[in-house]
């Protein structure tokens, strides 16, 4: 048993654990694709964002003082690095039954890990459009004891996901009732259906399981209406407010371009993405059948994604499908701008070995883990456009 034991771990290290360092930090989105990514050094994530000009420059004559000195502005944002895990099991009745059927063995370690990795992908993708909070979707009062619960907004929510349910109580929220499955959604009529009937009867929200407050300070803070930004109060430093721009209900080329210009003129942002929610998609892609775009391009991203690569003014930008993004609106950035400082994916040992007996149980868990988080250096060079429909 133990040299088995040896045996998987050495598979997880020499052959699972490049791969799926590599394949986590780019398939989720083609957004993360884009990004830049840094090794972070400490529990936070720093960035100076310079403001503006610097103020030293003047014209002059003979003899006449010279401009006086004005340094660089910057603002200071900052963020606790938050914690990523991969977790992998093995029950130690796959590894008995592996010392007379190697073949088996190593078929049942495959799909656990690979069911590992789709989990850890989905909700990896999920976070960077959140806004740290890790609130999947709010939902009103039930009555009475239900497993099925209507919610606002269904797009988040995904089979097999375990979720905490929080209610609200004086003014608060508290947790309610953790580690439920979900068993089903419906997309049309949005609802979610758990693996337990709860009484749900005030306005609550869900969150994947123990992780409130605790994800990725995604796109979300940026295009959200939250307060605060990397530690910055929004209503005085409005810099670091992105523009929105209404569509009216009708998406086309001109609209977009109309974004981008303007933040590339007052936000000094170079728009190269602009990612569209599936309503918006399918709005444009009617656009470019109707109409003649200028289309460069098609776009073929690592995690499977397929954009548009098109001219936008004088701007090669490109368009993709983001179902994290609000149906009807899209969501333009400099990918430039952002960074992802993170830890290696690495698997965590315990006295030299990667698995560790769980509690109570006959299986075995292996944790690969990171800790990081994304910031942008000119969330207000980011452009939301809302509206866009056909």
């Amino acid at each position: 048993m133990p040299q088995l034991l040896t045996k998987i771990e050495g598979i997880l290290k020499d052959k699972y654990q490049p791969a799926l360092a590599n394949q986590i930090n780019i398939e989720p989105s083609p957004f993360l694709e884009m990004i830049r990514k840094e090794p972070l050094t400490n529990n936070k994530v720093r960035l100076a964002a310079p403001v503006g000009l610097n103020g030293g420059f003047g014209f002059g004559a003979e003899g006449a003082n010279t401009p006086a000195a004005a340094e660089q502005r910057y603002l200071s944002f900052e963020l606790d690095a938050v914690d990523m895990y991969v977790d992998i099991q093995i029950s130690n009745k796959t590894i008995a039954l592996g010392s007379s059927n190697a073949s088996a063995m190593i078929n049942a370690l495959d799909a656990e890990i690979q069911g590992s990795y789709a989990a850890a992908k989905w909700n990896l993708g999920r976070a960077l459009f959140g806004d740290g909070s890790g609130i999947l979707s709010y939902f009103d009062p039930v009555e009475g004891n239900s497993d099925v619960i209507p919610v606002e907004d269904a797009s988040r929510f995904i089979e097999g996901l375990l979720v905490d349910m929080y209610l609200s109580l004086d003014d608060e929220y508290h947790l309610n009732e953790a580690k439920m499955r979900i068993v089903s959604v419906d997309h049309v009529a949005n609802t979610v259906t758990l693996s337990r009937p709860v009484l749900a009867a005030t306005r609550g929200f869900f969150t994947v399981q123990g992780s409130y407050n605790r994800e990725l300070t995604g796109l979300g803070a940026i295009f959200g209406d939250g307060s605060t930004l990397y530690g910055v109060d929004k209503s005085t430093t409005p810099s670091i407010v992105p523009q929105t721009f209404s569509l009216g209900g009708s998406i086309t080329d001109l609209g977009l371009y109309r974004g981008i210009r303007s933040a590339k003129k007052y936000r000094g942002a170079a728009i190269d993405l602009i990612m569209l929610g599936d309503e918006a998609f399918e709005a444009y892609q009617t656009f470019m059948d109707e109409h003649h775009t200028h289309l460069v391009d098609r776009h073929k991203f690592v995690g499977g994604a397929t954009g548009y690569s098109i001219l936008v003014g004088d701007q090669e930008v490109i368009l993709v499908n983001e179902s994290m993004v609000p149906s009807k609106e899209a969501w333009a950035v400099d990918t430039k701008s952002f960074l992802l400082q993170q830890t290696p994916w690495e698997f965590l040992s315990h006295q030299s070995s990667i698995f560790t007996l769980m509690s109570n149980t006959s299986v075995y868990r292996a944790l690969l883990a990171s800790y990081g988080n994304l910031i942008c250096a000119n969330p207000g060079g980011c452009v939301k456009f809302t509206d866009c429909t056909t």
